[in-house]
């Protein structure tokens, strides 16, 4: 599992150390991590191959923390940003389809995510959510980074007259549509 991440490096690194760029900048290094994305095959996949049912079920916190390990592997360059396995519920298709099939809620989310790169990550929630239950996730979720030695992050997108269970419907091509996920209250 290294040696693909370590390949899709170390061929721009090539080119980055041979350029004779003479400009004021200087090159700081890579982000290993596997963004999502919505026309790309889904993170989901490699969880099946690694033996796990579905994600969301038993062995997804271990698989994301093997993912995890992968990315920040990387070797000859220096890793910069999260360089960890990114979770994101509306930029991948397979997270999309697993929220509609309810393998996952928002709190096994945020497990999942804390063992990997970003935390709660483009996440869609009842518009009128409280305030007080949005805050009382994010402090969750920094409590966790912060017994983690980690940074985590919280990006929800509250969903106007939509309901935990419901179908987003974004028009964006970059974004998938999925569940709706509850906060708990």
């Amino acid at each position: 599992m290294k040696e693909a991440p370590q390949h899709h490096i170390s061929q721009p690194n090539s080119i980055v150390q041979n350029s004779t760029n003479g400009g004021p900048f200087e090159f700081a290094g890579f982000d290993s991590s596997a963004v999502s994305s919505k026309d790309c095959a889904s993170m989901v996949e490699v969880y099946e191959k690694k033996g796990v049912e579905y994600f969301g079920a038993s062995g997804t916190v271990e698989a994301s923390s093997l993912l995890t390990k992968v990315f920040k592997s990387v070797e000859g360059v220096d890793l910069v940003g999260f360089s960890e396995l990114m979770l994101a519920l509306t930029e991948d298709s397979g997270l999309a389809q697993g929220s509609i099939d309810s393998h996952f809620d928002i709190r096994s989310l945020l497990t999942y995510s804390s063992v990997c790169g970003i935390g709660l990550d483009t996440v869609p929630i009842p518009g009128d959510t409280p305030a007080d239950k949005i805050a009382a996730l994010m402090r969750d979720t920094g409590a966790m980074a912060y017994r983690l030695n980690k940074p985590l992050t919280v990006r929800l997108f509250p969903v106007p007259g939509l309901k935990a269970g419901d179908m987003t419907a974004f028009e964006s091509d970059d974004l998938c549509n999925c569940a709706v996920l509850a906060v708990p209250l």
